[in-house]
């Protein structure tokens, strides 16, 4: 696909095109694309069957949500070194193993950002080191509870909703 960037912004992390592009059917369109770091997102699952979300702080919607560790891939780094990484600095906790569960795109109808979801079963006790601007505290619940919030709404971010279902999946599979 034949491309022009028409303009540019740069924030901290993101930046934002305004792109003209030929499609695949000859029609040429104009759209924005934010360009994102790939990310990571943790799930902590302990063999009592609970698991640990973190409840944070979000500046850009302004208030605190409940959701998994998770953040950007340094450059350079993999994606299983970036899960390990967030977890013990998010939680303080230390990912034992790590179980790849999926990728996708976060946004695809604007973003380049891809995810990688990882399940940490039986992480062991680290040592927390959240950056300066995070206020997270650790929210330790069953899978049963966290499955109500989402259904009453308490819990509504995706990629959580998506570890929590695909760890209830992956814990009733060891059980089978």
């Amino acid at each position: 696909m034949e491309e022009r960037i028409l303009e540019e912004c740069r924030g901290r992390r993101v930046v934002f095109r305004l792109v003209e592009a030929e499609l695949p059917n000859g029609l040429r369109m104009r759209f924005d694309r934010v360009v994102f770091p790939n990310a990571v997102a943790v799930l902590p699952v302990f063999s009592d069957g609970t698991i640990l979300l973190e409840r944070q702080y979000r500046p850009v919607i302004g208030e605190y949500i409940v959701e998994a560790p998770a953040g950007v891939v340094d450059p350079g780094e993999e994606p299983e070194e970036a899960a390990r990484r967030e977890l013990e600095e998010e939680t303080g906790y230390r990912a034992r193993k790590l179980v790849p569960v999926g990728r996708g795109y976060t946004a695809p109808g604007y973003s380049t950002e891809m995810l990688y979801l990882y399940l940490a079963p039986d992480p062991e006790p680290g040592e927390a080191r959240p950056e300066e601007h995070e206020i997270i505290s650790n929210v330790r619940i069953k899978i049963s509870e966290a499955l109500e919030k989402i259904s009453k709404g308490e819990i509504r971010d995706l990629k959580t909703i998506a570890l929590i279902y695909m760890a209830k999946s992956w814990l009733e599979s060891r059980e089978g």
